[in-house]
């Protein structure tokens, strides 16, 4: 009897135990489910908003467009593709055609096109600002015949370490990309890459990869945490340590900036001078807190034809005071090629001004 007692009481905990682990599965599974479908929901939110930066060229070589027709379809396309091709991403700010991307992605084009997230591709397209200093360029697409869907921002000085977010942009070409990861640090400093130097990077591991420049970091609410640049890689590609400009100071950019006029995208400003920053004790020597010096001057320029020479102290563009090296290039980009400019100089201990037209690239 108490042998079947005993039975029947492991039979039932046996019974109750499985059912537990049973229930418990059931709700894991759900948790996993309700997860995947905020996810979703996170990536439905946010794709709309991201659109990708194409390169055309200036003109159309016909023997290339022959021998393109010839090999399509082979290996061999690729060799002779004389149409736009994808240099980067971009962010939609604005319904009537703000595009936020990296001034590395903009400056590395003979002229721009955009293609937003249902295929629609514009080719007049302008640049209203540029910023070296930042690494951002603020487009504006003319002739809009729609209005597009801009991103919600977020506010990147309460993003903390671990958060979640998501990466959107066309890596190696390939649209609409998502990856995910986490915030891995805060306010990271980069030494000057490709002419760009960086501070204040938000670090994800979520996956960056060529193209993904000027592509969107979201967050858990599909709201732009930061606008991904650039990459820390000794092979080129993703290594998990991939860096994002905070959305505060996109967000100030942009506000800075919305409102100036567009300039074409063709061509890019030129004045054929390299700058830099003046050492302290130079600064003190002349009495001055702010300006460049000239350390090379390019033959040819509009810089050597209208007369600045090595060593000269640029104070002033345009009646701007250049506070250093970035700020007076982006100065430079934010100029229309044939515009004229004024400059005040320190040369040999006087100060002269002098006018300069801008040179193209």
């Amino acid at each position: 009897m108490r042998y079947r007692i005993g039975l029947i009481i492991g039979v039932f905990i046996l019974v109750f135990v499985f059912g537990m682990l049973l229930g418990r599965a059931k709700i894991q599974v759900q948790s996993l489910y309700s997860l995947q479908e905020e996810i979703r929901r996170i990536i439905t939110e946010a794709k709309p908003s991201i659109v990708s930066i194409l390169s055309s060229p200036s003109s159309i070589d016909e023997s290339l467009k022959r021998y393109y027709e010839f090999f399509r379809g082979t290996p061999f396309e690729e060799y002779f593709n004389y149409q736009s091709r994808i240099v980067g991403s971009g962010i939609v700010v604005s319904n009537d055609g703000l595009i936020i991307t990296n001034a590395h992605v903009a400056t590395g084009a003979p002229t721009i096109t955009v293609k937003d997230f249902e295929g629609k591709v514009y080719d007049d397209v302008s640049i209203l600002a540029i910023s070296n200093q930042y690494d951002l360029a603020l487009l504006k697409i003319n002739r809009l015949n729609k209005n597009l869907k801009p991103i919600d921002f977020t506010n990147s000085d309460n993003v903390r370490v671990g958060d979640i977010v998501f990466a959107i942009g066309n890596p190696f070409g390939f649209e609409m990309t998502v990856t995910m990861g986490i915030i891995s640090a805060k306010n990271r400093k980069l030494k000057v890459i490709q002419g760009y130097s960086y501070s204040n990077l938000i670090q994800t591991d979520a996956a960056l990869n060529p193209g993904n420049s000027g592509g969107a970091l979201v967050d858990i609410y599909g709201r732009l945490v930061g606008v991904n640049t650039v990459i820390a890689s000794t092979s080129g590609s993703n290594s998990g340590v991939g860096f994002a400009i905070p959305s505060n100071i996109v967000r100030e950019f942009i506000e800075k900036n919305k409102s100036k006029t567009s300039r074409s995208t063709s061509g890019q400003p030129f004045l054929g001078v390299r700058v830099a920053d003046i050492p302290e004790y130079l600064k003190s020597y002349l009495g001055i807190d702010y300006g460049v010096i000239v350390v090379e001057v390019i033959p040819n320029s509009s810089a050597e034809k209208y007369g600045i020479k090595t060593n000269d102290i640029i104070l002033e563009y345009n009646g701007e005071k250049i506070e250093n090296a970035n700020h007076f290039i982006d100065l430079i980009l934010q100029t229309n090629p044939g515009q004229k400019v004024n400059m005040k100089l320190i040369r040999k201990g006087k100060i002269i001004d002098i006018q300069v037209v801008m040179g193209k690239k």
